[in-house]
């Protein structure tokens, strides 16, 4: 029978609260909490069904009550407040369990705030007059790593710098400055907020200039294997000629490494430094920054472990 006011609570009446793992079925806890699939799935140890013909403990409604409340409070969603039961306790109808189930999982993408940075930082050591290449990766144990690092509201930004000085270093400094931030965030369309920022897949923070042009929908389940130029921005101020100068970035990942949806385990991004036209000596210390911004660590495990950045350039 459904769980339902004044009827008695079956294990399968439960198990469709807890779903199983890995789940993709909407409006479960472990498809918000556990593996899930796809966008959904922050990592965290399932929550057991319950074997047909069996009590269903305390332990059991206490799991999903307080894993419920957890990922509300990660996310920021305002769920109504449900006391677990205690063992030898009457366990009353609860219409509140299954309202905060749909809610946590309609709000699975947010985040109220981030964990610690980690940052590569690549520079150029040398004087240049044509085309700088930035090559930095962000690698994850596997598949699932990375989806649970995104879906728990993890993100990725790019941040460029240039000495200041006159003529074509004045005007990659204003540039540079001008891209702002760049963040790669989890989403294809809509947006999540994030630390209380609403974010597309790729979008820029700060920065000015004249505008750039997105492709917001490459966030982390966009990449695919092929190249995406995701960001440009040309000069807005400099040197007679070369206002056409500009700074790009392109993403990729290295392929579904998993069957649970994800997009790959290794993500790249490229970013090119362009002066246009060539000619004009540019001075040393061009740099760019991956920056990653875990999840936060108070109400959910570190699921997505240990990720490794690496940054090189290249050109003349």
């Amino acid at each position: 029978m459904a769980y339902n006011q004044f009827g008695l609570i079956q294990a399968t009446d439960f198990n469709t609260f807890a779903g199983g793992n890995p789940t993709t079925t909407a409006n479960t806890i472990n498809a918000t909490w556990a593996t899930g699939g796809s966008t959904a799935g922050y990592g965290q140890t399932a929550v057991a069904n319950v074997a047909a013909g069996q009590t269903v403990a305390a332990s059991s409604w206490n799991a999903l009550v307080s894993n419920t409340a957890s990922a509300a409070s990660h996310q920021g969603t305002s769920i109504s407040s449900v006391t677990a039961p205690v063992a030898g306790g009457t366990i009353q109808f609860l219409s509140a369990i299954p309202t905060n189930l749909s809610s946590i999982y309609s709000g699975r993408l947010n985040a109220a705030t981030q964990g610690s940075t980690a940052t590569n930082t690549a520079t150029y050591g040398s004087t240049w007059s044509s085309i700088l290449t930035f090559t930095h990766t962000a690698t994850f144990a596997n598949g699932d790593a990375a989806r649970f690092f995104f879906n728990s509201g993890g993100q990725i930004k790019m941040t460029v710098s240039h000495p200041s000085g006159t003529g074509i270093n004045l005007l990659f400094n204003n540039l540079c400055s001008n891209v702002g931030t760049i963040a790669m965030s989890a989403v294809t369309s809509g947006t999540q907020s994030i630390a209380g920022t609403s974010y597309a897949g790729i979008q820029k923070v700060g920065g000015g200039g004249n505008s750039p042009t997105i492709d917001s929908t490459k966030g982390y389940y966009g990449l695919t294997t092929a190249n995406a130029t995701v960001f440009t921005q040309t000069a807005s101020t400099g040197p007679t000629g070369y206002l056409s100068t500009f700074i790009r970035m392109i993403v990729k990942s290295n392929g579904t490494q998993g069957s649970n949806g994800d997009t790959g385990s290794v993500i790249t991004v490229y970013t090119i430094w362009d002066e246009v036209p060539d000619g004009l000596t540019v001075a040393a210390s061009s740099a760019t920054t991956m920056t990653l911004a875990a999840p936060e660590t108070t109400n959910l495990s570190n699921s997505w472990g240990s990720i490794t950045l690496a940054g090189t350039v290249s050109g003349s």
